[in-house]
């Protein structure tokens, strides 16, 4: 079954890269088939098997011959690891639905901001929602409104935290949709759980960012993304 997991998370993973681009592009992510970036020419069937056109085409457009985004396979391998270990928890059929949805809300948000530098509202509004709602359903089955609160109360002092850093930074340290991705991380995990997270991907950012300095690649002045260090944070302390 870990196969097939993985299978469906890559087929689900192309469907990731679909609205990560077009989220950019702001063409519709529900009609429109799949094109090429570069020459805008409309896609096979046989250049959307997912991970194997890739490596067939040795990542180049069948028409154009220009490279293919790293993205496209990267999103897809990354999917496929999220369905193999949220299968592996043995949730039942709607919780396996939810941890899909938000994980993989947490995959298209880092690749948006490690892309382009913003995390959008509408992949994080809808996820914080969904997250919100997922919570007050466990109230009912556990019947205990601290369920609830605590992780609200989490969530708003994470917000406030990195929205404090946004303001008195004046958006150089990081960014708005950073708090607002550091609420949705208090609400979805334990709030012990949260606090290491957020702890290793300040780590993690310092590590990479110390490593772009010593090759000469970034400057002090230049910023560098962190939705994609909470978001790989968060997957990490919650597989573990």
């Amino acid at each position: 079954m870990f196969y097939l997991a993985f299978l469906f998370g890559l087929v689900f993973g192309s469907f990731l890269n679909v609205v990560i681009y077009r989220l950019k592009s702001g063409d519709s992510i529900r009609f429109g088939r799949s094109f090429c970036p570069r020459c805008k020419t409309i896609l096979k069937w046989h250049d959307l098997v997912p991970l194997l056109s890739f490596f067939l085409l040795k990542g180049q457009c069948r028409h154009c011959r220009k490279k293919i985004s790293w993205q496209y396979p990267a999103v897809e391998i990354l999917s496929g690891l999220i369905w193999v270990f949220v299968w592996n928890l043995g949730f039942g059929i709607w919780n396996f639905i939810y941890y899909i949805f938000i994980l993989s809300a947490f995959l298209v948000i880092a690749i948006y901001d490690f892309k382009w530098k913003i995390i959008p509202d509408k992949i994080i509004y809808p996820a914080i929602a969904v997250v919100l709602i997922f919570n007050l359903f466990e109230i009912l089955k556990y019947q205990n409104i601290a369920i609830f609160l605590w992780p609200l109360s989490v969530a708003i002092i994470a917000f406030l935290f990195f929205f404090s850093i946004f303001y008195f930074s004046k958006g150089r340290a990081m960014g708005l949709g950073d708090a607002k991705l550091a609420f949705l991380i208090g609400l979805f995990l334990e709030p012990e759980l949260a606090f290491f997270a957020f702890t290793l991907s300040f780590i993690l950012g310092a590590v990479y960012a110390i490593i772009l300095l010593i090759l000469g690649k970034k400057t002090l002045k230049d910023k560098i993304a962190l939705a994609p260090f909470l978001s790989a944070s968060t997957a990490i302390i919650f597989f573990l």
